[in-house]
């Protein structure tokens, strides 16, 4: 049975989906703040939440920082609940942190599919091996806690920005397109704007300084991780 968290201010919505979700036969729980939610997350961790953005206090956004500080290494699936109509904020959600969003008010029948969907996509991953490691031209990633390390010194990134540079470092040479990125980052069936994956390359070559060279741009078609020394 998948455990999940429900962080929602509001006590209507609240118990609206707790009793959803019951129905279902997943083990939930609903907390109304991010500091609650953080306090049951250091005893039990959910497999996946349902956030509430906007939040009294620590809003949505700060308890996801806070939460990949203490969990990078297995982050639950998380959910956006948003009423936010601004495109730009949904993609840094999803490119920061988030595995899907869904829009307030929301068909309750859509909700559940859209847990379901999500729930069988963590099922259907494989369990990471604890010794798989990626090292190209300084560069290091630990796969099992998604830590990343530039000439030994530690690289924060970004929940997409580490998607893209696993994909693209695990396949060198290889050609992904923009549409492969966000499918392997994200799966099926989501939207994400062409500039928010150039975005995140961007950010990705900041970071990885001269290292950042070896994301080549492939025009027209996508991006990949050059091992050609140049």
């Amino acid at each position: 049975m998948s455990n999940i968290l429900i962080v929602e201010d509001d006590e209507h919505i609240r118990e609206m989906l707790l009793y959803i979700l019951e129905k279902e036969e997943y083990s939930v729980i609903g907390v109304a703040s991010a500091e609650a939610a953080l306090s049951h997350c250091m005893q039990e961790k959910p497999d996946l939440i349902l956030l509430d953005i906007e939040l009294p206090g620590i809003n949505g956004y700060q308890f996801c920082e806070c939460l990949q500080r203490n969990h990078a290494n297995k982050m639950p699936l998380i959910i956006m609940l948003t009423d936010q109509i601004d495109v730009s904020d949904i993609e840094k959600g999803l490119a920061s942190f988030a595995d899907d969003y869904i829009a307030k008010p929301f068909n309750p029948r859509l909700l559940v599919a859209r847990i379901k969907a999500n729930l069988r996509r963590l099922s259907g991953l494989p369990e990471p091996v604890t010794t798989e490691r990626l090292s190209s031209f300084g560069v290091t990633i630990d796969v099992p806690t998604r830590h990343v390390t530039l000439h030994s010194e530690h690289i924060p990134l970004q929940k997409m920005e580490f998607d893209i540079l696993y994909l693209l470092m695990s396949s060198p040479n290889r050609v992904f397109s923009r549409d492969s990125i966000i499918y392997h980052s994200k799966g099926e069936n989501y939207y994400i704007a062409d500039r928010a994956i150039d975005n995140q390359i961007y950010k990705l070559r900041k970071k990885l300084g001269e290292a950042g060279k070896h994301l080549e741009t492939v025009s027209g078609i996508g991006y990949r991780f050059s091992a050609s020394v140049t």
